[in-house]
């Protein structure tokens, strides 16, 4: 599980762009499951039974137990799911504290001081945004706004994402450096604001597809789209 979620400033912007922070519980909603099952790490024989609560993955127990699931798996997929919420509400707290100025991002670390964030992620979302900021001004990211048809639309066969020119090059610019995949997830969320707890899976389709095969499918400039079998990209290509 450290392996997926490998970089803390993934963890500030996840949810940064999506509207207020911590989310009221909603009724629990199913109809991601098989794209979240996927995000937590999850066998997929818990489709169906995990959806999301507000921003929150949660596992409805009877349905595992109806699935057939025995309880020790039960018991390892409450633990994974119990981090990816952890990650959650630390992007929730943190999210406020980042502003974009020009091609950088700044990071209000006294104010995170002030709201008691521990030293840990403190530290970690410093290191993340140097990162990120010393990749910008070699020109490998570009974290410019950019205007195009950057959108996610709900299909018979899953869900197509539409990312304009720019934010196709900074996908590709953060597949190049090697950052982790929440951190690819918050571009994900910022561009497309995909449905609660879906941007990870989004991201993990994206380091399957690879920067390459982005690259070429942006070549003409006017972006990429991407036809996904609700957790898996089945093709890639221009929207021109």
């Amino acid at each position: 599980m450290k392996k997926l979620f490998t970089s803390i400033l993934s963890v500030v912007l996840l949810f940064s762009m999506v509207g207020s922070v911590f989310a009221e519980s909603k009724k629990v909603n199913y109809e991601y499951s098989s794209a979240l099952v996927t995000a937590a790490q999850l066998d997929e024989i818990f489709v169906g039974a995990v959806g999301v609560d507000g921003e929150f993955l949660v596992l409805d127990q009877q349905k595992a137990i109806n699935n057939g699931i025995s309880s020790d798996k039960i018991k390892e997929a409450e633990e994974k799911i119990k981090e990816y919420n952890k990650i959650t509400k630390d992007v929730l707290v943190i999210s406020p504290l980042l502003t974009f100025v020009g091609n950088q991002i700044q990071f209000d670390e006294i104010a995170a001081e002030k709201k008691g964030v521990s030293k840990e992620l403190i530290n970690a979302t410093k290191i993340d945004v140097e990162k990120i900021n010393k990749a910008a001004a070699e020109g490998i990211v570009n974290l410019a706004a950019c205007g195009g048809t950057n959108k996610y639309e709900d299909r018979w066969y899953g869900f197509d994402t539409y990312f304009d020119s720019c934010v196709s090059n900074q996908i590709i610019g953060y597949l190049t450096i090697g950052v982790g995949i929440t951190t690819i997830a918050s571009l994900v969320t910022m561009a497309i604001s995909p449905p609660a707890g879906m941007a990870l899976g989004i991201a993990a389709g994206l380091l399957t597809i690879g920067g390459g095969a982005l690259t070429v499918a942006n070549a003409y400039g006017c972006g990429v789209l991407i036809r996904w079998s609700f957790d898996k990209p089945f093709w890639t290509g221009s929207q021109c």
